[in-house]
Order: structure tokens, then C-alpha cells, then sequence
């Protein structure tokens, strides 16, 4: 029995080994071998499909998941790196920022001999040797502003007083086309427009007070009525034209301009559009560019210093004719000529020390005019005299007593230091 099951076992293991099934005699043998045929197939085909492939679906998903893990640990170290090179970049961007320059004056000066004109970044020395600690002020704007124009009503007074005075010997018959150029012709400040700007300036950084800045800006009011005064009286005077009429009218809107300006800034002195508004108004105050002057020689190289207009008036002398021996023939005493400064510019002379730049000298130690002449101070009234000295002087090397100015039947009338009566 036991030989038997052997032999039927050693039957049946070719089925499994091999693709050839084994046939023996009867219908009890065929039946076995085709279920261990469909056993083989069956098993085969299992194992082709569920064996080799899914082991390797199972090997790419894990690599495909380890690639992906891979891929977003490598994003995540670079959204890291990028996040530490920003902040890196925003604390040196921080450090640059309160490194940065400050408001430091720089000056472009074009010689635009009608208007004139200066780009300026607005700044204080002051402010250029603190940096450190203006630099933590984040309040304190900077203010860029280019020199603005003379206003209309400006350049027309200026144009109609110079040519009504003849001692200047200059003629502007339209103003609209003045033609400066021609007759080196410039409209010299009194107050220089870089003093008038740095004042303005101390009221906005909260260095003036708004009384100071009222009552630097009241000596331009001053002036300015007293010159409309003055006008007012020669049209009383003088039979009226239609030149004088325009002239005061100009004057007057000028002075109203001004004041309305100078109210508002006073009154809101961080405020850049008031600043602007009263810088341009304080440049084309009509008292202080009240007429026309020698630009190149003169104007040009003094504009950023106070510039005088000294008046030469005659004084009558008392008769002597009558006194003494009456054989002596004596003739009366000729006037007297004095110069003195005219009305705006004794104003300017009476401004606290530092609101004035410096007044100009030439290398002889005469104070530069604004019509070009020169004039010692020992020849000026003492309050003047006085006044003048306590301000810092400047020598203008640029000063050329050879200057040119205006026209005369087609020629240049030339060194106007001749012309010491002139008004």
C-alpha cells in the first residue's frame, strides 16, 4: 500500500512541474490532470498578473514618493533660504535707509538772466553734519523746489519804474518781450532769494517761531507800503497816465499777494503747497525786485548775497552869502550829495544777524550796488554804516567794474559807476 501511494504521488508531481500533462489508462487518471492543467494555467497567469508587476508598480510608487518627499524637502530648505536672504535684505535695506543722505543743499545755478534759475534739494548745513540724529526724524519730509519765476505784476513794476526813471538810461517799451539779454539786464534781489528760502526754512524745522518769521517778513510789508505810498503821492502830484496806474496797481496786488502767503505759511509751516506759495510770492515781492540792473559783472556774481540800491540825494546848504566880508564875492553854497540807502534796502540792512548771508565787497572794501556802482561805508549815514558792519562781508572776486548796461542811440552806455545820481 505504501509503494502504491508513492507511485501515485510521482503521478501526479509532473502536472505541477510541467506543461505537459500525463495521461494514464481509464477515466479516473484524465480528470485530475485536467484540474491540475487549469491549476497550472490559472496559477501562472495569477502570477504574471498579481507577481512581477505589482511589485513593480509598489517599487515606482515608493521611489516616486520618495522623489516627491525629496523634491519638497529641497523647496522647503529654499523657501527657508529665501526667507533668511529677505530678512537679511530688509535689515540691510533698514540700516542703508537710516544711513541715507539727508537734505543737503546743492545748488545748480543757470544764468536765465530774466527769471533766473536753481535747482535746489532743501537743507541746512546744520542738517548735513547730523545725520545720525536728523535721520530718525521720519517726519520731517524733504522738500525739493525749483527757484520759481517772477510773477507777472513783478517783472511789469520793475520794467515801468526803470524805464520812467531816466537816470537809468534804460527803456523796456513792452514787458512782455523784454529783451534783457540785450541790455544785460537782470532783476536784482535786495534779499537774496537763498536768505529769503533758509528764513522760511528755520519756520519749517521749528528753528523760528512763527513770531520770528512775522516779524522778519513785516520789514518787506513796510517797505512795500512805503514805496506804494510814494507812488500814490506822485500820481497826486503829477498829472496821472495810464503807466502809473498800472505801475501801482501791480504794486499793490504784489503786496497783497505776499501778505496773504506769509498768513498762511505762518500759520501752517509744515505744509509744503504754503511754503511753496510763499516762496514764490517773497521772490517776486515787488520791494524787493523793484527794478533793472546790470546782470553779468554785477548781479550775477553777488545774487547769493544781500544786495544794497544806495540813493545819492542833494541836501541844501544854508546861504552864506550874506555872512562875512562883505567885499568877499561868495556864491551860494552848492547842495550837498549824500548817499543813503533806499527804502527797501534799509529794511534788509536792519535784519537780525544770520538772517543775512553776507554783504557784498570788492577786494578794495567797497560795498557792491545794485546798479554796479561801489560805495565806501564811511560814505553812508551812520545808522546805515553801523547796521551793515554788524553782518558778515564777502569779497566777490566775480565783481567787474568794466560791467555793461543798457543802451544808448544803439550803443552800450557802459560802467554805470559813473552814473552816481541814479535813483
Amino acid at each position: 500500500m505504501k509503494q502504491q501511494n508513492i507511485q501515485q504521488r510521482d503521478a501526479k508531481r509532473p502536472a505541477i512541474g510541467s506543461s505537459r500533462p500525463v495521461t494514464n489508462a481509464g477515466s479516473q487518471t484524465s480528470l485530475p490532470s485536467l484540474l491540475s492543467l487549469q491549476q497550472q494555467v490559472g496559477n501562472q497567469f495569477v502570477l504574471q498578473l498579481m507577481g512581477p508587476k505589482p511589485a513593480v508598480k509598489r517599487g515606482r510608487e515608493i521611489y516616486e514618493q520618495l522623489e516627491d518627499d525629496s523634491e519638497e524637502q529641497e523647496e522647503e530648505q529654499h523657501m527657508e533660504i529665501d526667507e533668511e536672504e529677505r530678512l537679511q535684505e530688509e535689515v540691510q535695506a533698514k540700516d542703508v535707509e537710516e544711513k541715507i543722505e539727508q537734505p543737503i543743499k546743492k545748488l545748480k545755478t543757470s544764468a536765465d538772466i530774466s527769471t533766473g534759475s536753481e535747482w535746489v534739494q532743501l537743507g541746512t548745513d546744520e542738517q548735513a553734519g547730523n545725520k545720525d540724529e536728523v535721520s530718525k526724524d521720519v517726519s520731517a519730509p524733504v522738500w525739493e523746489v525749483k527757484r520759481p519765476s517772477f510773477t507777472t505784476v513783478a517783472k511789469r513794476a520793475a520794467f515801468i519804474s526803470t524805464s520812467r526813471d531816466p537816470s537809468y538810461g534804460v527803456t523796456i517799451p513792452d514787458y512782455r518781450k523784454p529783451e534783457l539779454t540785450e541790455i544785460n539786464g537782470a532783476m536784482p534781489h535786495r534779499m537774496s532769494y537763498n536768505d529769503i528760502r533758509n528764513n522760511a526754512l528755520k519756520l519749517k524745522e521749528g528753528k523760528d517761531t512763527a513770531s520770528d518769521f512775522i516779524r522778519w517778513t513785516d520789514r518787506f510789508i513796510t517797505a512795500g507800503k512805503e514805496k506804494i505810498d510814494l507812488r500814490k503821492k506822485e500820481q497826486i502830484s503829477k498829472e496821472s497816465d495810464g503807466q502809473l496806474k498800472q505801475l501801482i496797481a501791480d504794486m499793490e496786488k504784489s503786496q497783497q499777494q505776499f501778505i496773504t502767503a506769509r498768513d498762511k505759511f505762518a500759520s501752517s509751516p509744515t505744509n509744503k503747497s504754503e511754503f511753496e506759495a510763499f516762496i514764490k510770492q517773497a521772490n517776486s515781492f515787488h520791494a524787493n525786485v523793484p527794478d533793472v540792473g546790470p546782470h553779468f559783472g554785477v548781479n550775477n556774481p553777488v545774487q547769493e548775497n544781500a544786495h544794497m540800491h544806495v540813493e545819492t540825494v542833494s541836501e541844501p546848504q544854508p546861504d552864506t552869502s550874506a555872512m562875512g566880508d562883505a567885499k568877499d564875492d561868495k556864491s551860494p553854497s552848492q547842495p550837498k550829495l549824500t548817499r543813503r540807502l533806499s527804502i527797501m534796502s534799509s529794511q534788509v540792512r536792519r535784519m537780525s544777524i544770520g538772517r543775512i548771508s553776507a554783504f557784498p565787497y570788492t577786494s578794495e572794501g567797497k560795498l557792491i550796488t545794485t546798479d554796479g556802482s561801489t560805495v565806501s561805508l564811511d560814505d553812508l549815514p551812520k545808522e546805515d554804516r553801523e547796521a551793515i558792519e554788524k553782518h558778515k562781508k564777502k569779497t566777490v572776486n566775480g565783481y567787474d567794474p568794466d560791467f555793461k548796461f543798457g543802451k544808448a542811440d544803439g550803443k552800450d552806455t557802459g560802467n554805470s559807476q559813473d552814473a552816481l545820481l541814479r535813483k
